[in-house]
């Protein structure tokens, strides 16, 4: 029998997408196990695995050593980093995990590199002509008038929507951009707001793209979505992706569709999305589909092998354990 061990760091509260790969491997007849790796001992997903890791902080200087142990130890084909500070060291250490035979499935460091950095994700936009907004460089900010209101001044950095503030007046603008921490200033737009998932394979072909229209979000992840069939959107996705370097696996992308059917993109996050699991119930098998390419075996995925109109309508669901357990 097959065998492929699974792991997932910082799985946090990803149960809904640990359950599946565990359904997945059962229902490939695929021996293995899903195992989560966190720092903390009281993450959701870490129940629902079959077994767990407790490794340092992605900040401790030991981190990567103790992650690479980790799968040796486990004997782990397939690594999942699933937050963004993840992201950057296991890319550039992909080498030291294939040698011990776990596959990072992250894209290359430059694109992980430029998806954390807002500003540079602008720069590959504009570069590659990809509509995006106009981001104001520190030097124009002084410059800005009530002609170029509104506009958001986030964090270059910043995730969850953590510090996105909306600004109507220049007093605003100068009050935001001295507050908030690593300020950019960004032309605000409006319309509707899509989550694309986009599978690329371990060859950077791009396997299947799935808009999902951001209904209602909760501290920056969606709550409310549904699965939208748009061959334009699909098609931009596609041919942005095609631009990464190095682009593999789940890539989620962030763009407005505005009231004149203009797209206009603003953010790349290189792994799985907190709103997945509205793809997957579409019928956008990731998790099986890069496990079959993983292992040599006939891939199934399609560009459009989803539903299209499929709601998800998130709510808060618990896992109780006993204290011991998290102690």
């Amino acid at each position: 029998m097959t065998q492929l061990n699974i792991m997932f760091s910082a799985a946090g509260r990803r149960v809904s997408l640990l359950r599946h790969f565990r359904r997945s491997l059962d229902a490939m007849g695929i021996e293995g196990q899903v195992i989560a790796a966190d720092a903390g001992k009281t993450a959701p997903a870490a129940f629902v695995a079959d077994h767990i890791v407790q490794v340092p902080r992605v900040s401790a200087p030991n981190y990567i050593d103790s992650m690479v142990e980790a799968c040796r130890a486990h004997r782990v084909g397939l690594l999942f980093p699933l937050i963004d500070t993840d992201l950057v060291l296991l890319s550039e250490n992909r080498a030291r995990f294939e040698a011990v035979g776990t596959r990072v499935v992250v894209s290359a460091p430059d694109t992980v590199r430029l998806s954390f950095d807002k500003r540079l994700t602008a720069e590959f936009f504009v570069a590659h002509g990809i509509d995006t907004p106009t981001v104001y460089a520190e030097a124009q900010w002084s410059g800005l008038g009530d002609e170029h209101l509104p506009l958001i001044v986030k964090p270059w950095d910043g995730s969850c929507s953590i510090g996105v503030t909306r600004v109507t007046s220049t007093p605003d603008l100068h009050h935001a951009t001295s507050t908030v921490n690593h300020p950019m200033v960004q032309e605000c737009v409006s319309g509707q707001e899509f989550t694309i998932d986009v599978l690329a394979g371990f060859d950077g072909q791009v396997k299947c793209v799935v808009p999902r229209l951001r209904i209602e979000t909760r501290a920056g992840e969606v709550s409310k979505g549904l699965t939208v069939k748009d061959p334009a959107l699909m098609s931009a996705a596609r041919q942005l992706v095609n631009c990464l370097p190095g682009a593999v696996g789940c890539i989620t992308v962030q763009c407005f569709r505005q009231a004149d059917g203009r797209v206009r993109f603003i953010e790349i996050n290189p792994r799985f999305g907190g709103g997945f699991p509205l793809s997957l119930h579409a019928g956008a098998d990731f998790p099986r589909w890069i496990i079959q390419e993983h292992l040599g075996q006939p891939a199934e995925a399609r560009m459009d092998a989803w539903t299209d109109d499929l709601a998800m309508l998130r709510y808060d669901d618990e896992i109780i354990v006993r204290g011991e357990q998290i102690r």
